[in-house]
Parts: structure tokens; C-alpha cells; sequence
């Protein structure tokens, strides 16, 4: 009996509450900016800080990757 009171409630609040769009819109990404969540929704800003530590992150990334080098493969040799 109470798992069926339980069942039954749950089933009253999911279709109680209705279809709510559970995707905000989309933000189109700006160079140089950033979009922040911390309201609930996204909002681009843009401030000197932040765009500090992206310039930071980029050129921690440019200096990894002068490194990085990716071996070719070899050619395949035909087979009859």
C-alpha cells in the first residue's frame, strides 16, 4: 500500500509540473569573452581578468605544443 500512495505521487508530481524546456539558449562564443553561469543562465562578459588568464592559458597551450609531433604512417605496401 504505501509503495503504490509512493508510485502514485511521484507519478502526481511529474505530470503536475508539466514540460519545461530544460536547455537554455544557445550563446554564440565571442573571442575573447566568457560566459558565465554562476546566475543560473548564460551571460557573455568580458573583463580585463579574465581575458588576462585566457592569454595566460593560451600560451601555456603554444608553448606545450611546439613539442608535440605526431609520427606518419607508414605507406601501405599492396598485396596481390
Amino acid at each position: 500500500m504505501v509503495s503504490a500512495a509512493a508510485t502514485a505521487a511521484a507519478l502526481w508530481l511529474y505530470v503536475s509540473h508539466g514540460r519545461r524546456p530544460h536547455r537554455a539558449e544557445p550563446v554564440p562564443i565571442q573571442d575573447g569573452r566568457t560566459i558565465d553561469f554562476s546566475s543560473g543562465s548564460p551571460a557573455v562578459k568580458e573583463d580585463p581578468a579574465s581575458r588576462a588568464k585566457m592569454d595566460a592559458a593560451l600560451k601555456d597551450m603554444d608553448e606545450a605544443a611546439k613539442t608535440v609531433t605526431f609520427p606518419a604512417e607508414p605507406t601501405p605496401t599492396p598485396t596481390r
